[in-house]
């Protein structure tokens, strides 16, 4: 009778936790549910790449099997642009991004060429026949472009060699409908040719000069999609910020390979997403019958304004086949986010002033990325945010190490929007290794933009750092 007794509790008390298990999960869903198409508490955010990480220059491809592969360049804190080696990005679903490390390098584990120890520029990958080509190309000119072969699109890259005949920079693979491959590249003036079955070797003649810096605001890292039978050549470009920047991913079209193109205009412009900004380069797919854009955005506050990291955002066709110009933004291939999801400072879409985002490596530790050197006035803008997802009562942020008498102004839109609170932050001189800080907000309705306004409670001081901004976040303590 006992054991009868026991059994049945332990059957009641295992029912018990099944229930509550699955009401929680149907509680989430809930919440899920209620941001799909809204709001998302697992967005796909800006930037794509993993914190203390620099991969550049993307080129994405939808890949056999329709697992979606981006292969770039990879910048490195001691080194002006780029590194001696790649990584390899994936996904399934634009949300989770996986990397492979050392898919090819001229130096150090991965290396896969026997000529050269030279840095990497931006590369691109395509495939083949069943093999997957991998194109890249050195920082020091002479035989500029090499080719790796892989049986897999994870890599590794094997037996890279050069390209004879070829000098400049940015590779670009195409295979046409008929099967016929070509390769493109250059700086300041666009270059193309036809490549041999082998995928190796240059086929025919050279064709110069398809874009220019003067008539099409050609700078440098070319990228070509065939759509609706018009040949899209995407490249960076300098129509707006200065010839020696090329801040604006723009776009040409022709009906014939090789030209002539036509200037179209700017598919999406990174400047002020770092305030030494020089440089932009992506790529344009199309998944699922939706397009993107990939482009990259620096984040070190460096001079050359490195240390760039891959970010998307979809994109949008007219009748007349010209492209629809993109706004950069945090929320990226996602929709609007939820208010009530933890988001890293680092993640701004837009910085003014003297804002940069600095890394911290503690030893034995995950590395985190922050908005540092913050001075009085300086804001910046997350978007967007679909505040009808959920209300709001309080608004929660982290702070790191040493902070000045401060303040955080919450606003919509602009610097000079709605006011939803004043966070005010207490001089912090290191006693702690961090701070939290939070105050009560009123709740706002629709899409928005958030901006953070920095202020200085001493007007002796407006021109130091106030603080580390790590991480912020909204919650409803009515719920």
């Amino acid at each position: 009778m006992i054991m009868k007794n026991v059994l049945k509790l332990l059957y009641v008390t295992v029912c018990s936790l099944f229930f509550i298990a699955c009401l929680d999960e149907h509680q989430n869903k809930q919440i899920i549910d209620k941001c799909n198409g809204k709001a998302s508490l697992s967005a796909a955010l800006n930037p794509i790449v993993p914190p203390g990480m620099y991969i550049a220059d993307p080129e994405v491809r939808q890949m056999p099997g329709g697992r979606i592969f981006l292969y770039g360049s990879r910048d490195e804190p001691g080194n002006s642009w780029c590194s001696e080696s790649y990584n390899v990005m994936s996904t399934l679903d634009l949300k989770r991004w996986d990397v492979e490390q050392c898919s090819f390098a001229t130096q150090g584990l991965g290396k896969q060429t026997n000529y050269t120890e030279d840095i990497l520029y931006a590369p691109d990958c395509i495939f083949h026949e069943g093999k997957y080509y991998l194109y890249y190309c050195l920082a020091t000119g002479g035989e500029d472009e090499g080719v790796a072969v892989s049986d897999s699109p994870y890599g590794p890259f094997k037996n890279g060699q050069a390209i004879k005949g070829i000098n400049g920079i940015d590779p670009s693979v195409f295979i046409d409908d008929d099967g016929q491959a070509y390769l493109f590249w250059g700086q300041l003036h666009a270059r193309g040719a036809k490549l041999g079955k082998d995928m190796r070797t240059i086929e025919g003649a050279i064709h110069d000069s398809l874009l220019t810096s003067d008539e099409h605001f050609f700078h440098e890292g070319g990228s070509m999609r065939k759509i609706n039978g018009t040949y899209y050549y995407v490249y960076a470009g300098s129509p707006r910020h200065g010839k020696n920047n090329c801040a604006t991913l723009c776009y040409a079209t022709s009906k014939s390979v090789f030209g002539p193109y036509t200037y179209r205009g700017v598919i999406i412009d990174n400047f002020g997403s770092d305030k030494n900004l020089v440089n932009n380069h992506g790529s344009i797919v199309e998944i699922n019958g939706q397009w993107y854009v990939f482009y990259h955005r620096p984040s070190g506050g460096m001079r050359t304004g490195t240390l760039r990291k891959a970010c998307v955002e979809p994109i949008y066709f007219n009748e007349d086949g010209t492209i629809q110009e993109a706004e950069m933004t945090t929320q990226g291939a996602g929709g609007p986010m939820s208010p009530l999801i933890r988001m890293e400072a680092s993640r701004a879409c837009l910085l003014s002033g003297n804002l940069t985002v600095k890394i911290r490596r503690p030893e034995h530790d995950i590395p985190v990325e922050y908005l540092a050197d913050i001075h009085d006035g300086d804001y910046a803008f997350w978007k967007y945010y679909d505040f009808d997802a959920s209300p709001v009562t309080h608004f929660i942020c982290k702070t790191w190490g040493k902070n000045l008498a401060s303040q955080i102004e919450v606003r919509l839109d602009s610097p000079e929007g709605e006011l939803l609170g004043t966070c005010q932050l207490k001089e912090m001189n290191g006693e702690v290794a961090y701070s939290v800080h939070e105050m009560a907000v009123k709740s706002p309705k629709g899409k928005k933009a958030l901006v953070l306004v920095f202020r200085s409670l001493d007007k002796a001081k407006t021109t130091e750092d106030l603080m580390n901004l790590e991480w912020f976040t909204f919650e409803n303590r009515r719920s």
